[in-house]
């Protein structure tokens, strides 16, 4: 059918409405699209494009050395150095055998098919498709710098900063160690752990523009935060002591066949350590290396264990204190005292008969001991034991610290009090014990023990001052206890630690470990004391754990405090004060 020209007309005239309205219709869209754009949308794409060209990058603080003083220098224990881990890109490695070779050369690897290291280094260069394979770790930098002057493509190296501590095993429970979480570097154990946050100072961040290319735009809105670098401390340890100290100790364990052991030296005055070493003790620069984790506690505050024969000095002191008893009131032993439905026997099963308050400590006999014990009473020997500071925190600056145990004491029957009087049946930890005895020394005043003397932010100086607990007993007593300690190395189980010229005050003890509900074979040797006793320079304990070669710890611990305090004495040049 043709159609009429006004037909054709009119089909031609709706085809361009129709295409005009749909270009409008378009038109609006577009309109619509940039309206949503720059103005509804406009925030999100900015902040789209900013992020894109604005760069964040991490400052991570340096964190705080640790010092000893000596000839007042500063002496670094705890420093960082660097670190640098090789790393390869083997997708832009072109030869992979002569590269494998060359970095073999740098680091004086053998170049064969029998050494397994470089064959590991030729296989993770030789993945075509790779992009990052480190290649080894804590390089030095005369590696670094060998391996630099190849210049090879494909080959680079990451620099970190890394915590090394020059004195290694023997500072070790002092410091701890600085290990890894998610957030990056954290202090562990020791002082690393416990001034964690004084040392790590805080991280600081750099915001800034680049190019496509990552290049930094010099004109950008640039924000730069500083890092704050971490404080650094100062610690009352004297190294000399303390290096001496932990020799002595390592001889004792090896030469008795001990467990372990700890000895703790401290200025009674102020209360500041002068040494503490543990066996066995750890490397920190290599702590991930350590198989028994229990390696890294610090025995000296964080282990409790039944005292023995040197408790019976606390005791004394509650009878002396409380006047119950003299140094010659008379005492009648008969080598065994029944209480209830048990009975105590001296060590070695002795009978000493008649002797004096004087007597019982030199011998160390222990139904002397229950004897002064039930003359105070079970309330006054809680609390003059709780006094000293024992069932307690020393809130000494370490982590870990631990109360001991005197829940024996709080059980009302008389054993219990027996026991406790000669160092059984209650737990307590070798800084108590050492503070106890220092507070002897230093007039009766019980000093807080501390290891850091001062701490150093940026100009700043903040110096940690003695701080004194209380006054536990009257000078009085406390020379009396003084004069009864001075015999029991002169006259009684202490003769080893005596040194020539000088007057050592100090106390034996020798402890059954509990086990089962009763008591093993094995057994902890100590020995406590201080010199010059009329003028103390220092306290300290000795102590060794189940040594198998010996029974008792006047032939173990005493004479090794004999030895230490034969060293301290000579090292603080202190003049004899007694004829030979």
């Amino acid at each position: 059918m043709l159609l009429r020209p006004k037909d054709r007309k009119r089909g031609h005239f709706s085809r361009i409405i129709f295409l005009g309205t749909l270009f409008f219709i378009l038109w609006i869209l577009i309109i619509l699209r940039l309206a949503q754009l720059q103005i509804i949308d406009y925030k999100k794409y900015t902040n789209i494009a900013k992020d894109q060209r604005i760069f964040e990058k991490e400052e991570d603080a340096e964190r705080g050395k640790i010092f000893v003083e000596e000839n007042k220098q500063k002496i670094p224990v705890a420093f960082n150095i660097y670190s640098y881990t090789l790393y390869a890109v083997p997708q832009n490695i072109s030869n992979p055998e002569e590269t494998a070779v060359k970095i073999a050369q740098s680091l004086e690897i053998p170049i064969n098919s029998e050494s397994n290291e470089f064959k590991d280094i030729l296989d993770r260069i030789s993945k075509k498709n790779d992009w990052y394979e480190i290649l080894k770790k804590d390089l030095s930098q005369v590696e670094v710098d060998r391996i630099k002057k190849y210049s090879i493509e494909g080959i680079d190296f990451e620099e970190e900063t890394k915590r090394f501590y020059p004195e290694e095993n023997y500072f070790s429970h002092i410091l701890g160690f600085c290990g890894y979480n998610e957030n990056g570097r954290e202090g562990r154990y020791g002082l690393e752990e416990y001034y964690d946050n004084i040392l790590s100072g805080k991280g600081g961040m750099v915001v800034g523009e680049k190019t496509p290319g990552e290049i930094v735009i010099p004109t950008g809105e640039n924000v730069i935060k500083e890092a704050k670098m971490g404080s650094d401390i100062i610690l009352t340890i004297d190294r000399t002591i303390q290096t001496k100290t932990c020799e002595i100790l390592e001889e004792a364990v090896k030469e008795y066949e001990a467990s372990r052991g700890t000895i703790i030296v401290v200025e009674p005055k102020t209360g500041g350590i002068l040494a503490l070493c543990n066996w066995p003790n750890f490397n920190p620069n290599e702590y991930s290396k350590v198989k028994n984790i229990n390696v890294y506690s610090n025995d000296a505050e964080s282990f409790q264990y039944e005292p023995g024969s040197i408790f019976k000095v606390i005791t004394f002191a509650a009878g002396l204190e409380d006047g119950k008893i003299t140094p010659e009131t008379p005492f009648e032993d008969k080598g065994a005292v029944k209480i209830g439905g048990y009975t105590i026997k001296n060590a070695g099963e002795k009978t000493y008969g008649k002797t004096t308050m004087r007597g019982v400590l030199e011998k160390s006999i222990n139904t002397g001991a229950v004897f002064v014990a039930k003359e105070v009473g079970l309330d006054r020997f809680n609390y003059w034991v709780k006094n000293f500071g024992f069932g307690q925190k020393t809130e000494i600056d370490l982590p870990g610290e631990i109360n001991g145990d005197l829940s024996n004491l709080g059980k009302k029957s008389e054993i219990y009090l027996a026991t406790a009087s000669f160092g059984q049946g209650i737990a307590v930890t070798p800084i108590q014990m050492v503070m106890s005895f220092a507070a002897i020394a230093n007039g009766g005043k019980l000093m807080k023990p501390y290891l850091v003397k001062e701490i150093i932010s940026g100009e700043r100086s903040f110096k940690n001052d003695p701080e004194e607990t209380r006054q536990v007993i009257s000078l009085s007593t406390a020379e009396t206890l003084k004069d009864l300690m001075i015999s029991a190395v002169e006259n009684g189980w202490g003769k080893r630690a005596a040194v020539k010229g000088y007057l050592v005050a100090g106390k034996t003890g020798t402890a059954e470990i509990p086990k089962g509900g009763g008591y093993s074979e094995n057994s902890v040797h100590s020995f406590i004391g201080f010199a010059p006793a009329d003028k103390p320079k220092f306290v300290a304990l000795v102590k060794l754990d189940n040594p198998a070669l010996v029974k008792f710890s006047d032939q173990t611990a005493t004479p090794t405090f004999g030895k230490l305090a034969d060293f301290l004495l000579k090292y603080y040049q202190i003049p004899p004060t007694e004829i030979e």
